[in-house]
């Protein structure tokens, strides 16, 4: 029988086993015995407490995505007296900051993006993903632009966000501040 609070000790070992395992092996090559490995447990751990990898690689999924909000929130809090301009550029930080751009976790977002698209879960986790980000766009737009033109212009840059994240990753060297101009640029030319 399982330890009491087993689970909130082994689930970030096994998270980080998983990241390391897809940065090795690919989202599809990591498999529960490989993972388990590289945890130091039994994969018949991973199989009870996620009932096997895909429970693993959704937890892992969830993880990264608390991660990036987490880190959003604290941008957004630095950046509270700012401008619409200088909020917006919070939310574009907390996407290219350092934990998001680790090579390691590039490869987890990119293969669960590629997932997505055949997996329920990872669709789902995706699109609340998506809408979250974009409601945080728009709530710090909506007061220069209005709520419509807030969604147009959030829109833009969520997709210039993944855009420059995707083909810096794809070229396996993200340039951060190019792209977070380049994003600003837009801004301006929007807001004025």
């Amino acid at each position: 029988m399982p330890k009491v609070g087993m689970p909130e000790i082994r689930k970030p070992q096994l998270i980080q086993a998983t990241i390391k395992s897809i940065d090795e092996y690919g989202f599809s090559g990591a498999t529960v015995n490989i993972i388990s490995k590289n945890a130091g447990v039994s994969s018949a751990i991973i199989n009870h407490y996620f009932g096997g990898k895909n429970g693993l690689l959704e937890e892992t999924m969830k993880s990264l995505i608390r991660e990036f909000f987490a880190i959003l929130k604290k941008e957004l809090k630095k950046g509270k007296n700012g401008n619409c301009i200088d909020r917006v550029m919070c939310i574009v930080r907390a996407g290219f900051s350092q934990s998001q751009m680790n090579p390691e976790i590039v490869k987890v977002w990119i293969g669960f993006w590629a997932s997505a698209m055949h997996s329920p879960v990872f669709f789902r986790l995706q699109k609340l993903y998506s809408k979250r980000l974009h409601t945080a766009l728009v709530v710090e737009l909506k007061t220069a632009l209005g709520r419509e033109r807030a969604r147009q212009v959030a829109l833009m840059v969520a997709s210039l966000i993944d855009g420059m994240w995707l083909r810096g990753s794809l070229d396996g060297k993200m340039n951060r501040s190019q792209s977070m101009l380049l994003i600003r640029q837009y801004l301006v030319l929007e807001l004025n």
